[in-house]
């Protein structure tokens, strides 16, 4: 599918021009191939579903370290089993 350049949102323009490491003209056109998205395996999917169900993929990413901190923290200080 081929694009003209004047069409596209600046995130859009943005990205390409990121991944074309140059500056694209507003008259250029712009040419993307879209392939069909790798499927996930089935337990990830789960996983992600489940996620989803928890509120989980609504943390921010401030969130997400807080937690795994607190985990790494609390493992640290976990009398060892024997």
């Amino acid at each position: 599918m081929t694009h003209k350049v004047k069409d596209l949102s600046q995130d859009q323009r943005t990205a390409i021009e990121s991944l074309l490491g140059r500056s694209i003209a507003e008259n250029e056109e712009i040419s993307i191939r879209t392939t069909a998205p790798v499927s996930a395996p089935e337990w990830l999917q789960a996983s992600w579903e489940s996620a989803k169900e928890q509120g989980l993929d609504q943390l921010s990413t401030e969130e997400i370290d807080a937690e795994i901190a607190a985990a790494r923290k609390a493992r640290e200080h976990r009398p060892s089993e024997q």
